[in-house]
């Protein structure tokens, strides 16, 4: 900062006057200045338009249009209601389902036979040096063990019994415990049915090695202590069939069997009305909300009378009046923006379109209770009769489904649900409103404003240095004629000094 003392000679105010002609020299500074910040403001609305839309788009319009959103099923279970528990998958469709539980799936399991350790074991202590401890002993050396097909190697030496457990358990498809009340091991698969084996196919576990069958007592060949593993019998519409799992998906619905025997149950699905028409309520907001954001903006009173401040303007008002100031300032500077008015016609036509959704009857949003509203709304959509809504679900899921999320064809594009054409054709309007604008949190970008912004900033930068050499200028001529005042003093004293000594 350049330090000036100026004035002494004349008491001239020096820097009073240059800042008063520095500010008509300003204006065309300030004015840029102001420029600059009305294109940043409009660079700030157009990428929060942009973050909205996207938001709409890629979360709130795609998760509606998921197959999820219009496969929700109701289940009932009528007859035997103990006997199964269902729920519908996306996949499940329409259907009733007879079943008649004749056996329930087990797991197998074995048990050691007799107990294998004495009092004191401990079994995270290493085998060996447990050895004692087991009722067979000694315990020394490696093991190679394999249950149903899978190989662990032990070292006695280094794995103690929880060790080997853990071995098991993570390794194979069983799970074994070690009961230190009983000072036995049990084993059980981890999936019912005919599952164990090495091919997987049998009704038993196997077993093989010696720290198997001969420190913990168990063998495959042994029916002390074991139980086979059975596939759940089960009649499906009068078809006799079998499964390895209790929990089994028929027809797109999963089914749980509980208890055998007993009476027939009849299973039945449906779509699920209340849960389908709130996801179009929710979908109905969600557009009437980015609807209205977009329509508000490009609609916005422009206030001339509000510039954006200067910093000596700033200077002169509190925050909150320069936050009033600026909130006038910034409305209206989108309004009639033609992406904005190509993303709302863009919105609203695809609304109303008639989409091939296989039925004459259920072909549009108007024909199944959704309605736009007043022409002054712009488009606003209204549920105008939810029982048509439910009525159309309950008699045509899939043309309700297609009407929103059907897929386009080559060959028929007519078929492309309301979902979808939205979902791929608002992608337009985000690709020029990032060419626009950018995105937000991009400190650098290529759009249009951001060069504009930068084209301002080198102009201000400009005149700022030429402002400077003005400035100067001015304190060199005031500068000057502090000098000159200076000399004519001297010598006007030295005259006055001459004529005194006469």
């Amino acid at each position: 900062m350049v330090m000036r003392i100026s004035g002494l000679s004349s008491g001239f105010d020096t820097d009073g006057t240059v800042t008063k002609l520095m500010q008509a020299k300003r204006v065309p500074l300030d004015k840029l200045g102001q420029k600059k910040q009305t294109v940043e403001w409009q660079r700030d609305a157009y990428r929060e338009i942009n973050t909205k839309v996207t938001e709409f788009r890629n979360t709130k319009l795609f998760n509606f249009k998921a197959e999820s959103t219009f496969n929700a099923k109701t289940v009932t279970i009528t007859g035997n209601t103990d006997a199964v528990t269902a729920k519908g998958t996306a996949s499940a469709i329409n259907t009733n389902l007879l079943i008649k539980v004749d056996g329930l799936a087990v797991a197998a399991s074995k048990v050691s036979e007799d107990t294998i350790t004495t009092d004191g074991f401990n079994p995270t202590a290493t085998l060996a040096s447990q050895s004692a401890k087991f009722v067979n002993s000694p315990v020394t050396g490696n093991y190679s063990i394999k249950i149903n097909g899978t190989q662990i190697s032990v070292d006695s030496s280094k794995d103690s019994l929880n060790d080997v457990i853990s071995k098991i358990n993570k390794n194979t498809n069983v799970t074994a415990f070690y009961d230190s009340a009983e000072k036995k091991i049990s084993f059980m698969s981890n999936a019912t049915g005919k599952t164990n084996g090495a091919d997987g196919k049998g009704d038993v576990i196997t077993f093989e090695g010696s720290l198997l069958t001969d420190v913990f007592k168990v063998n495959t060949n042994q029916a002390t202590g074991r139980i086979a593993g059975a596939d759940a019998q089960v009649t499906i519409n009068g078809l006799s069939t079998t499964r390895t799992s209790n929990v089994f998906t028929f027809n797109g619905v999963e089914v749980t069997l509980k208890k055998s025997g007993g009476s027939v149950s009849t299973i039945s699905t449906k779509p699920d009305t209340d849960k389908i028409v709130e996801s179009i309520k929710s979908f109905i907001s969600d557009y009437n909300d980015i609807l209205k954001i977009v329509n508000d903006k490009s609609t916005e009173t422009k206030n001339s009378d509000y510039a954006p401040l200067t910093d000596a303007q700033k200077e002169a008002l509190s925050e909150k009046q320069i936050e009033s100031w600026e909130n006038k300032a910034k409305a209206g500077l989108l309004r009639n923006d033609p992406i904005l008015a190509s993303i709302t016609r863009t919105l609203r036509s695809n609304i109303s379109a008639i989409v091939d959704s296989g039925s004459s009857k259920y072909n549009s949003l108007a024909s199944i209770g959704i309605d736009t509203g007043q022409y002054f709304e712009n488009g606003k959509l209204y549920l105008n009769n939810e029982t048509k809504l439910r009525e159309a679900i309950e008699a045509n899921p899939e043309a309700v489904k297609a009407i929103f999320t059907g897929d386009a064809t080559d060959d028929n594009p007519a078929k492309a649900g309301v979902g979808e054409r939205l979902y791929s054709q608002l992608n337009t309007g985000l690709t020029s409103l990032t060419t626009k604008a950018g995105l937000a949190n991009i400190s650098y970008d290529d759009s249009l404003l951001s060069k504009q912004i930068s084209l301002i900033a080198k102009d201000m930068t400009v005149m700022q240095k030429r402002l400077a050499t003005i400035e100067d200028n001015y304190y060199k001529q005031f500068s000057a004629m502090e000098t000159a005042l200076d000399k004519l003093n001297s010598q006007g004293s030295q005259l006055i000094s001459q004529m005194a000594g006469k």
